[in-house]
């Protein structure tokens, strides 16, 4: 996580020094996620309109930055104290939240750029589907045309969102099912599957 993850191992050397975990996280740790959010959104908002120029698309367009807000740090730190186990795992969990924070303002700048943008046909979610729930919905290949639509993301998630130009390939194509999923059966048991694990990590 970089410069925020040298922050992070800041607040945690005020722990180990006799701060109370509870106290430095509650002081500190809003302000990293709404710090280096408004970074990465800034960075992603110069990287669309670079991709964009790269893709030579007609019109004029800019992205802007997603407001920063730390996205309720405050609730990500009350389940953490609440679920850890010892400090290892409330180190563990933090950085997740922290990093799926941060990382929520580029995914949500690209996202809305790409349904603002005239010459975009919406956005699309791609990724190295790290986990069956990424899997699933970068194979769908969907494209999200709306400013309601949520980037579903979990802690320590790498996906992102690109633009799909108008009259251009898209980046991510649709995934052909195989034959394992063809019959009512398989795809009820994968789907229940699915909706456990999203049940367990959510």
């Amino acid at each position: 996580m970089g410069l925020a993850g040298q922050d992070l191992a800041r607040l945690w050397s005020l722990v180990a020094a006799g701060a109370s975990a509870e106290t430095a996280l509650r002081d500190l740790l809003p302000a990293i996620v709404t710090e280096y959010g408004a970074l990465g959104a800034a960075l992603a908002a110069e990287w669309y309109d670079d991709q964009r120029a790269k893709a030579d698309v007609r019109g004029t367009f800019t992205a802007m930055p997603v407001p920063a807000e730390d996205r309720g740090a405050q609730a990500l730190i009350g389940w953490a104290l609440a679920t850890a186990t010892d400090d290892s795992s409330l180190r563990g969990l933090v950085l997740g939240g922290v990093q799926r924070r941060i990382a929520d303002h580029a995914r949500n700048t690209i996202a809305t750029a790409a349904v603002e943008d005239p010459a975009s046909a919406g956005w699309q979610r791609v990724g190295s589907g790290e986990c069956q729930f990424c899997r699933q919905l970068i194979a769908r290949g969907a494209v999200y045309t709306e400013r309601t639509a949520d980037f579903g993301a979990h802690d320590h998630c790498n996906c992102s969102a690109v633009s799909a130009w108008k009259g251009r390939p898209k980046p991510v194509k649709p995934f052909t099912p195989s034959l394992r999923f063809r019959s009512d059966e398989a795809r009820d048991a994968h789907n229940e599957r699915t909706r456990e694990w999203l049940a367990s990590h959510t």
